[in-house]
């Protein structure tokens, strides 16, 4: 027989996986409306091919920073929360683009991408848990 503190404890896991889900979403829908609208901006005007590594990692980094502050909004542990969301998010992301590609080549770039993400999902963080909830 489970007690009312063991169903407490699962209730909130499951609230706490769904908020990574979430917030999850929420990135990579941003990332997804970002890139196409980028892909419209690089078609119809002529941008050198230089801008484009820049972009996706300010997209990667706008994606991760609004996932990671939706997330740990008025929560605590927010450096925790937050690294764990980028890290989640550059490797989801990663298996979602690559398979697009048809092409799975681990790198330097891969590692490169997980420390940037890393850094602004842990200051996302930060300021999320200072954030007041509504």
């Amino acid at each position: 027989m489970k007690t009312k503190t063991q169903n407490k404890e699962k209730s909130e896991g499951i609230i706490k996986v769904l908020k990574y889900l979430k917030s999850l979403f929420i990135s990579l829908i941003v990332t997804f409306a970002s890139i196409i609208i980028f892909a419209f901006v690089i078609k119809w005007t002529s941008l050198p091919d230089s801008v484009i590594s820049p972009v996706n990692l300010v997209i990667k980094g706008v994606s991760v920073f609004l996932g990671a502050l939706v997330l740990t909004k008025g929560s605590s542990h927010g450096l925790l929360n937050g690294l764990v969301f980028a890290l989640v998010y550059t490797l989801f992301a990663f298996t979602i683009f690559s398979a697009l590609a048809g092409e799975f080549s681990l790198s330097l770039g891969l590692v490169l991408d997980l420390a940037f993400t890393a850094v602004v999902g842990m200051i996302a963080g930060i300021i999320g848990v200072n954030l007041k909830k509504r």
